[in-house]
């Protein structure tokens, strides 16, 4: 075994992060994954909570505002041991980061400590940038409304947040955004893939980001090195699921059958740990 990587998964709101890591410790229970199990999670309560909703064929719930759990297990395979760090929060707490300004002790741990970063983003709930080349010119009652809105949320763009996000953990890495970034190495996963109408394989993520966040493709471009960085795609459950109605089609087949990644070339695979490996 040649490598031990620290890799740290982090999530806005909704991202998607809890279904991945109850479909991706899954996975590695029912033995369909190229990784086997080294150190269980200390604590399985929140991955079995996920697991038994999946089983019956519903989402789960979301994580509670107030919980701050966290998940830590190792896994391995011939070339390498790969500690997984999920820290279990709500996604408000990770806008919480950024609004605040402030970084907690333990989160300074996770950050400084780990030498891979895997990062949740769903584009699908991301609101689109306005075009002002072809709106035209607003009605000035219009644009009063729209100025005391944004003064009263007084709040960054999905954009400027994960941008101001990463920026954030580069400083407490003690990395300069002067020179390219090596480490950590960054994955973007694009999350609920399935909700995007890009369900046939060949849709290069990369390509998506720049449509859908032209501002964060071009910050990771100019600020991590190429190769040190990289675009998939993520749908945990291939699908949509109902919190409280049971999805029978999702049942007969089991959650271990269900979802995929969808790699930087396009294609499609349904080992999730694909995510956590280059």
């Amino acid at each position: 075994m040649s490598q031990s990587q620290n890799l740290l998964i982090i999530g806005g709101p909704n991202a998607g992060k809890t279904h991945f890591v109850g479909q991706l410790y899954h996975r590695l229970d029912a033995g369909k994954s190229a990784y086997h199990m080294v150190t269980a999670p200390a604590d399985l309560t929140v991955i079995k909570a996920i697991i038994d909703r999946l089983v019956q064929g519903r989402a789960g719930e979301h994580t509670e505002s107030g919980l701050n759990k966290e998940i830590s297990f190792v896994v391995a395979n011939e070339h390498a041991q790969i500690t997984l760090t999920f820290p279990d929060y709500a996604g408000e707490q990770v806008r919480g980061l950024v609004s605040d300004r402030l970084i907690s002790s333990r989160w300074h741990e996770l950050i400084t400590q780990s030498d891979e970063w895997l990062l949740l983003i769903r584009p699908d709930e991301i609101p689109e940038l306005e075009d002002i080349t072809t709106r035209g010119f607003a009605d000035l009652e219009d644009l009063k409304a729209r100025t005391v809105q944004a003064h009263a949320k007084a709040e960054l763009t999905e954009p400027g947040f994960y941008i101001e996000l990463l920026q954030m953990m580069l400083f407490v890495k003690g990395k300069s955004v002067l020179s390219p970034v090596q480490t950590p190495r960054l994955t973007v996963a694009l999350s609920c893939w399935d909700t995007l109408g890009l369900e046939d394989a060949g849709v290069e993520p990369l390509v998506e980001l720049r449509q859908r966040l032209p501002f964060v493709a071009a910050f990771l471009e100019t600020v991590w090195e190429p190769g040190s960085w990289r675009v998939c795609g993520l749908s945990s459950l291939g699908r949509t699921l109902d919190p409280d109605k049971s999805d029978d089609e999702f049942m007969g087949k089991g959650p271990e059958e269900a979802g995929y990644v969808v790699l930087p070339s396009g294609r499609h695979d349904s080992d999730l740990t694909q995510l956590i490996t280059y």
